[in-house]
């Protein structure tokens, strides 16, 4: 083995890892609608007399920005756990000036600004392909991910994206399903225990260094960090500006440097977090495994 262990089991992020954003049209599109639904239960529990005088439009983006602000202050308040997404999107509401909102109310609403991920999510060309022979070579695949929505819906979409055939439900930690979120070592400790994996046999593989490979790091699991390929660009460009390029070539030690730079804006981020390896694609795992 290329890492000197006996590595039985590799870990994954959704997000970025996966997956990637369709054309920010589509999502647009899907963000709108999901938006119009919120707006369309707002009006169920409230009357139509809320913000008469708004676009609902409007109003549907300004219940979503008040949802998504609630999330990253409880977040950063939290940086390990999730919040409770009910009681975030009551307080969206009374933030925004809506009154008495119930627990019915604030679930209606959290529900409704759902966005489902194949409608705004495409797989990596080489996504089924990787995992298709990370399988038959005889890995055992799981599951990592932060995420706001978990649950039966979610649960759909991987089935519709082609991924239930390569990874089984129980052995999947979704941070919405579970509360806690990386880099909390419980969350890698849950797949870990469902695969009757120890951390030493497993490897995660993830675009964040603060969740995925700080997060594997403090149990010890090996990590292999998949940066996007817009940091890639972007790291590249800030190379080429310092006059640190050698032959438009973008070195890890540099894009490791930018990154925890980018990172570390308005969060901790630990100076010594450094993967394992550094891959630019999915499929470059076939020639680690």
């Amino acid at each position: 083995m290329k890492f000197g262990r006996n590595v039985r089991c590799i870990l994954f992020d959704l997000g970025s890892t996966l997956w990637t954003s369709k054309d920010e049209r589509v999502m647009l599109v899907s963000e709108r609608i999901a938006n119009l639904r919120a707006v369309l239960e707002l009006f169920r529990f409230t009357g139509t007399r809320v913000y008469a005088d708004m676009d609902v439009d409007e109003l549907g983006k300004l219940v979503r920005k008040s949802f998504e602000k609630q999330i990253r202050v409880k977040t950063r308040q939290l940086v390990e756990y999730e919040p409770d997404f009910v009681q975030s999107a009551m307080d969206a509401l009374q933030q925004i000036g809506i009154p008495a909102v119930t627990h019915e109310c604030g679930e209606a609403i959290y529900e409704a600004l759902r966005v489902r991920t194949p409608d705004i999510r495409v797989l990596f060309d080489d996504t089924l392909s990787t995992l298709a022979a990370l399988k038959e070579r005889g890995y055992l695949l799981g599951v990592v991910s932060n995420r706001h929505y978990g649950g039966v819906p979610f649960q759909e979409d991987l089935r519709t994206m082609g991924l239930l055939d390569y990874f089984e439900l129980q052995h999947m930690a979704i941070s919405a399903d579970l509360g806690i979120r990386k880099p909390n070592p419980d969350i890698f400790i849950h797949t870990l225990n469902s695969l009757n994996v120890s951390p030493e046999e497993a490897v995660m593989v993830g675009d964040s260094l603060r969740g995925d490979i700080a997060g594997a790091k403090r149990l010890d699991i090996l990590a292999i960090w998949m940066p996007k390929a817009s940091l890639r660009a972007e790291a590249l460009a800030a190379m080429r500006a310092s006059g640190q390029a050698q032959q438009n070539v973008l070195t890890d030690d540099y894009l490791l440097t930018y990154t925890r730079q980018i990172e570390k804006r308005g969060r901790q981020t630990p100076d010594n977090i450094k993967p394992d390896s550094i891959i630019a694609c999915l499929s470059d795992l076939l020639d680690i495994f």
